[in-house]
């Protein structure tokens, strides 16, 4: 009888070690059940236990609360317009930060470049780097969605250190203002013999920079090039200024993602500066309303190669 008890008993509760099941050797009264909330099949349930409905019943409600959290949650852009939420303005893409911003060029560029063009011409402007603190803390304004008064004493002090925070800026864009996509393109175009067709490749591949890039490359160009017109006293001149920005504004995603060595690292920087000194050499004719060039073809041919800038 016993015997016959348990090879029932084993298969409808499996296999438990000995301390834990208790064995009978006569059936339980026809009136004694196991407590629902508290026994089954001779195993106690531990006190604070909840049953199973009971675990249903609080998933069910947790599950509504979050349903009725998620709908009735504050839009993004309501956020903003209370100043819970603001959007960082380093390290940002250029696109989605104009957006937020609802600007066509960065403000950080437009605050450094008229800041400079007024008090920095001095000695190695772009070159020479500022304070550390003081490029952090005007990073830190930046954002913090605040425009720093550059005006101040302390920065009036450290030119460099506006300089500096402009080339950051454009340094930490996780896609180049000249894009990883045109890297090889611009490459290509500055290696073509002849300047009438080097401008038009040049021209064609910068009408093929996202809007947001191609008017902030307009803007810092600009920019530069004005610089680059006080050059006696800054003894900053175009190639000068060429070689500071170039590692700023182009770079490979190839080369990026294996060590950098000798010959391919320093392809790189040649390539790099090439481009930027060709665009600020020629920024008022790559940029210009109508941009006309003659070449000619592969049978001497003069032709008149005329491209209509494409508004932004």
């Amino acid at each position: 009888m016993l015997q016959l008890h348990c090879a029932s008993f084993f298969s409808q509760v499996g296999f438990f070690p000995s301390e834990c099941v208790e064995l009978f050797s006569e059936r339980p009264a026809s009136g004694l059940k196991a407590d629902a909330e508290g026994m089954s099949c001779g195993i106690a349930r531990p006190h604070g236990l909840l049953s199973p409905t009971s675990v249903s019943k609080k998933h069910g409600k947790l599950i509504g609360f979050l349903r009725t959290f998620m709908k009735s949650r504050p839009s993004k852009q309501r956020l903003k317009q209370r100043g819970i939420l603001r959007e960082r303005v380093f390290g940002c893409d250029l696109g989605e930060h104009l957006k937020n911003a609802g600007s066509d060029v960065p403000q950080v560029l437009r605050s450094c470049s008229e800041f400079i063009e007024k008090h920095g011409i001095v000695d190695g402007i772009y070159r020479l780097s500022g304070v550390s603190s003081n490029i952090q803390r005007l990073r830190h304004e930046f954002d913090s969605e605040r425009v720093p008064e550059l005006s101040k004493d302390v920065y009036l002090q450290d030119i460099h250190s506006v300089s500096s925070l402009c080339k950051l800026y454009f340094r930490e864009l996780p896609n180049p203002l000249l894009t990883y996509q045109l890297y090889n393109k611009f490459a290509e175009a500055v290696s073509v013999s002849g300047n009438e067709e080097r401008l038009v490749r040049v021209h064609d591949v910068i009408q093929q920079l996202p809007p947001p890039h191609y008017r902030t490359l307009e803007y810092l160009l600009r920019h530069l090039a004005r610089m680059a017109m006080h050059s006696q006293n800054t003894s900053m001149h175009i190639r000068n200024l060429a070689i500071v920005w170039a590692p700023n504004l182009l770079r490979s995603m190839a080369l990026e993602s294996v060590a950098q060595c000798g010959a391919d690292a320093f392809q790189e920087v040649r390539v790099q500066s090439l481009v930027v000194e060709f665009l600020l050499n020629n920024v008022q004719v790559l940029f210009s309303d109508t941009f006309t060039s003659v070449g000619k073809d592969s049978a001497g041919t003069s032709l008149n190669h005329i491209s209509v800038r494409v508004p932004r």
